[in-house]
C-alpha cells in the first residue's frame, strides 16, 4: 500500500461524496452504527468546493483509489445551528477570555472500510496538521456522542474534550487539537 495524501481536487469530488454516502450508516441498528462509527448530514458539491477554497479537503489516495479524506473549513462556511457551528461557539464560550488564536473547523473525515486499521487518518491528520499549523491555532471537531467509534479515535489522537452540547435533541462533544502540537516543526 502506497498511500499519497494531497489537497482534493475537483475531479475527487465525486468519490469524496460517494465515501461520505457510504458511511452514513444507514440501514444499521443505532448500536452498530455507533460501534463502526457514522458520518451525519449531506454534503453537496457546493458545499465540499467551499471546503476546497478554504484551508482544504486532504485526500489518501492509493493506486488512484480513494482510501479516505478528512474535511477543513473556516468557521461560519456553515449555517449557524449546525453542529460544525456550534462545536465552535461552545469551545470559545469554554475559553472564557482566553485567546484562542485562529480556528477552523476539522471534518468529516472519513476512512474507507477497506483501507481502515492502516494508518490512513494519521497520514491525513499528519499532512492536514503540516499545512495548516502556520496559518491556523487550534481546529474544533465535533462527534455525536451515540458515535462510539469516532469518540475513541478523537480521544486516541489526544484531542481535548473541549466541550458538551446539544443540537436538535442530539447530544455532542466538541474537540479541540493544535496543528503545531499534533505535528512539531522540524529540525
Amino acid at each position: 500500500m502506497t498511500i499519497e495524501v494531497r489537497k482534493s481536487r475537483g475531479g475527487d469530488r465525486a468519490a469524496i461524496l460517494g465515501l461520505m454516502d457510504a458511511a452514513r450508516g444507514e440501514g444499521l441498528s443505532a448500536e452498530e452504527r455507533g460501534r463502526r462509527g457514522f458520518v451525519q448530514g449531506r454534503m453537496t458539491g457546493e458545499v465540499l468546493e467551499r471546503f476546497e477554497q478554504g484551508p482544504g479537503v486532504f485526500v489518501a489516495v492509493d493506486g488512484g483509489e480513494l482510501a479516505g479524506f478528512a474535511g477543513t473549513s473556516e468557521p461560519g462556511v456553515l449555517p449557524p445551528g449546525h453542529p460544525a457551528t456550534v462545536a465552535v461557539e461552545v469551545v470559545k464560550e469554554a475559553a472564557g477570555r482566553r485567546e484562542l488564536g485562529r480556528l477552523f473547523h476539522y471534518g468529516p473525515a472519513v476512512v474507507d472500510e477497506r483501507f481502515q486499521g492502516r494508518g490512513v487518518l494519521t497520514r491525513l491528520l499528519t499532512a492536514l496538521c503540516r499545512a495548516l499549523r502556520g496559518d491556523y491555532d487550534l481546529g474544533v471537531a465535533f462527534v455525536e456522542t451515540a458515535n462510539t467509534r469516532s469518540l475513541a479515535v478523537h480521544r486516541h489522537y489526544g484531542m481535548t474534550e473541549a466541550a458538551g452540547f446539544e443540537v436538535d435533541g442530539r447530544e455532542y462533544v466538541a474537540f479541540t487539537f493544535a496543528p503545531a502540537d499534533f505535528v512539531p516543526e522540524e529540525g
